[in-house]
């Protein structure tokens, strides 16, 4: 039985496809295959007893086609701030048996999880505008998506109600993502692909109603 957990957190996601990604819509990815980077700032929570305030996260994602049609290989980047049972949490929900959505979904979707790393993880959390970069792995530069005749700002967002991953946020345009592990053969580099910004609850039934 999972154990009792919560989060909220500031979250951003970019991936290989085009804008507001087909895979939020049960279609094919755009280019055939799914590459992403992911991280978490988690604002409060516990995992158990385990308080996770301040923890950070990243998650390095590839699958060879669809992600329901599985072969996934995955990554978890921790920040180094993390204390040993933070860390252990994190591995937890992560691995795919504590429940929450996402974290259980994704994981039944990978023929490889490779070990859980230790890396800085700087992330900055400004709306449309946000990033994070992983130490000596990858990085993360959001901005808005633009009007291509005016060049003004696009204003959307995605409304997913259902969603298993997150329920409301901000579609972004990802300005660059590189994300690169020699242990996964990963060296994956995207301009101006799908992005998403979003503060996001967490438990281990998925994600709930989203935070202010």
């Amino acid at each position: 039985m999972p154990t009792k957990w919560n989060f909220e957190a500031e979250y951003i996601q970019s991936c290989n496809c085009a804008w507001g990604c087909p895979c939020n819509f049960d279609a094919l990815p755009t280019t055939g295959n799914c590459e992403a980077l992911v991280s978490w700032h988690i604002r409060k929570g516990a995992f158990g007893a385990t308080k996770l305030d301040g923890t950070t996260f990243a998650w390095g994602l590839w699958w060879p086609r669809a992600i329901h049609m599985g072969n996934g290989m995955g990554r978890v980047y921790i920040d180094p701030k993390a204390k040993p049972a933070q860390r252990e949490a994190i591995e937890k929900i992560t691995g795919g048996k504590e429940g929450g959505g996402v974290f259980a979904i994704f994981p039944s979707t990978l023929t490889k999880a490779l070990p859980a790393k230790t890396t800085k993880i700087d992330l900055k959390f400004k709306g449309v505008n946000s990033s994070f970069g992983v130490d000596g792995v990858g990085e993360v530069q959001s901005e808005p998506i633009r009007n291509p005749v005016t060049g003004e700002p696009f204003e959307g967002y995605i409304l997913l109600p259902g969603g298993i991953n997150m329920k409301k946020s901000t579609v972004t345009n990802i300005r660059r993502w590189s994300l690169r592990d020699d242990a996964a053969g990963w060296n994956m580099s995207h301009e101006n692909v799908a992005g998403f910004v979003t503060v996001q609850r967490y438990n281990e039934k998925g994600p709930v109603k989203r935070a202010g």
